[in-house]
């Protein structure tokens, strides 16, 4: 919800009448509110704002004819295809965003970044990480331009997807860099091999 959206108290339906919301979730879309209801009945107060500005008002249909239309055999099988059809979109929509996390962890695969060790104490994950962040920007900006389109959100994944192999990079060079896959946590042994680790767990570390 945007943040000047405000939430009232939603005002409930007159009794006898069902608002889009409700249809919705019996299954109805607007093509099939358009074809078997037609123009809405009634209307009520919406319980939204707009910063000041009030939503338009909640269309509202008697729940005597949604009934009735329910009842309807050419109502169901429409509404069985619009499912199907809401179905095979969930489906294509799911495989386009797989195709697409994967083009993005093939494209952050291309980054090895170098590391020379410095005399840091131990535990200065901070010290140790600055030196690499401004070529590791530069390296998200060549992915993001390379691979096109890319969302907000993909840029940030990405951006995780980098760093992560950025840590483990660090963790190979200081035995006390934190690290997933390193037992008993900093400086206990040799790094784990990296695929004990998902790349989605390094966007939520926080280590400084």
């Amino acid at each position: 919800m945007p943040a000047r959206e405000r939430r009232e108290a939603a005002p409930a339906n007159p009794p006898g009448f069902l608002a889009t919301q409700d249809l919705k979730e019996r299954g109805w879309t607007p093509a099939l509110i358009t074809r078997f209801l037609g123009e809405h009945d009634r209307t009520r107060p919406n319980g939204l704002k707009m910063g000041r500005r009030r939503l338009p008002p909640v269309k509202l249909y008697a729940e005597e004819r949604v009934l009735e239309a329910e009842r309807r055999d050419d109502f169901l099988a429409a509404q069985a295809r619009a499912a199907d059809a809401r179905d095979r979109a969930a489906r294509a929509r799911e495989t386009r965003e797989q195709r697409r996390a994967l083009l993005l962890e093939s494209a952050a695969g291309s980054y090895h970044p170098v590391i020379h060790p410095e005399p840091l104490r131990r535990g200065a994950v901070r010290k140790a990480r600055e030196p690499y962040l401004p070529a590791l920007d530069r390296e998200l900006d060549r992915i993001v331009r390379e691979v096109g389109r890319v969302t907000e959100r993909e840029r940030s994944h990405l951006h995780g997807l980098l760093r992560g192999r950025l840590d483990l990079a660090l963790a190979s060079a200081y035995d006390w860099y934190p690290a997933p896959g390193r037992e008993g946590g900093q400086g206990a042994g040799p790094l784990a091999h990296p695929a004990t680790a998902k790349a989605s767990d390094w966007r939520d570390w926080d280590w400084d």
